[in-house]
């Protein structure tokens, strides 16, 4: 997929789509410009907050409890770590660890490590490890495609 970005100095912001045939990426993508993204509820404090899944770094889950990493916060969701991989995985949610759910797109930088893991540093300086079991789908997602799992929820 191309990207072409021009900076205006007057108007109005404008996104033109061109596709050859609509399907979920374009239509996602579509959705993501209008601020149609589906919001994830969080709590923290006893608030509530309605969140993108965009800002989402990582979620960990812990005693049964799944946590939602941002990037100044850390807030409670009431979601499984595969309904948020099977649900938002065209949104970079990649299962990368038994407790955890990583947002490929909030990675800065990865490193190899021993035992064909790898460490992701995010976008906010936290590091995260990819275990061996998950490490080669997150390969193959970086070369430009994955094998589907299918989940039943």
């Amino acid at each position: 997929m191309k990207l072409t970005m021009n900076r205006i100095t007057q108007g109005e912001d404008e996104v033109i789509i061109k596709f050859r045939e609509m399907n979920e990426r374009i239509e996602a993508i579509a959705g993501m410009v209008q601020g149609n993204g589906c919001k994830i509820c969080a709590y923290e404090n006893g608030q509530m907050y309605l969140v993108l899944p965009e800002h989402i770094y990582y979620l960990e889950s812990v005693d049964g409890i799944t946590f939602a990493y941002l990037k100044d916060k850390v807030c409670k969701v009431q979601m499984s770590l595969l309904e948020a991989s099977v649900c938002y995985g065209d949104r970079g949610f990649f299962r990368c660890a038994k407790s955890m759910v990583i947002n490929i797109y909030r990675i800065d930088h990865l490193k190899s490590e021993p035992g064909n893991r790898i460490l992701a540093t995010m976008e906010n300086g936290e590091k995260v490890m990819i275990s061996r079991k998950y490490a080669k789908g997150l390969r193959q997602i970086l070369k430009g495609g994955a094998e589907e799992d299918v989940y039943e929820l």
